[in-house]
């Protein structure tokens, strides 16, 4: 009995002290992307590769288990990306996710105007999967920022 209580308890102080570091928590900022590689050219659908190099600000590490959402340029569909593989995050340090893109090649001709601008407006909408001392939660992913269009160019035009 003496056992169940004592691990009851420390089980308290593990998930209060793990919820109070939590209060503080600072969402990763953007870096940049790189590697970005063709892996398949298909005629519906063309497969990407790309690492986003993030920064984690916070006192604590995690592991991302799983990404997924859908792309879209100035208000419109452009394609699905999902995470590669797992990704342990360390504290206070960059880190690179490493994901594959699939591109709606209907949508993409459809839109052929985006290729002419400069910049487009691209939004991301998804949910990731984070892992923490056998923890998981779902978060969800929201990204919205004018973005420069020549690397989305270099990936079509290969």
């Amino acid at each position: 009995m003496k056992t169940v209580i004592s691990t009851l308890a420390l089980a308290f102080i593990v998930v209060f002290s793990s919820c109070s570091s939590t209060r503080n928590v600072t969402e990763p900022e953007f870096r940049d992307v790189s590697n970005i590689r063709l892996i398949k050219v298909g005629l519906l659908q063309t497969t990407a590769g790309a690492d986003l190099v993030y920064y984690n600000p916070n006192d604590f590490g995690i592991q991302l288990a799983n990404a997924r959402g859908e792309v879209y340029l100035d208000g419109d569909y452009f394609g699905h990306f999902d995470l590669a593989e797992k990704v342990s995050v360390r504290k206070r340090s960059e880190f690179i996710i490493p994901v594959t893109f699939k591109v709606d090649n209907i949508g993409a001709i459809k839109n052929r105007d985006i290729y002419k601008k400069k910049q487009a407006m691209l939004r991301i909408e998804g949910y990731a999967q984070l892992k923490k001392s056998g923890f998981s939660k779902e978060i969800p992913i929201r990204y919205e920022r004018m973005q420069d269009v020549d690397r989305l160019r270099s990936i079509v035009s290969r």
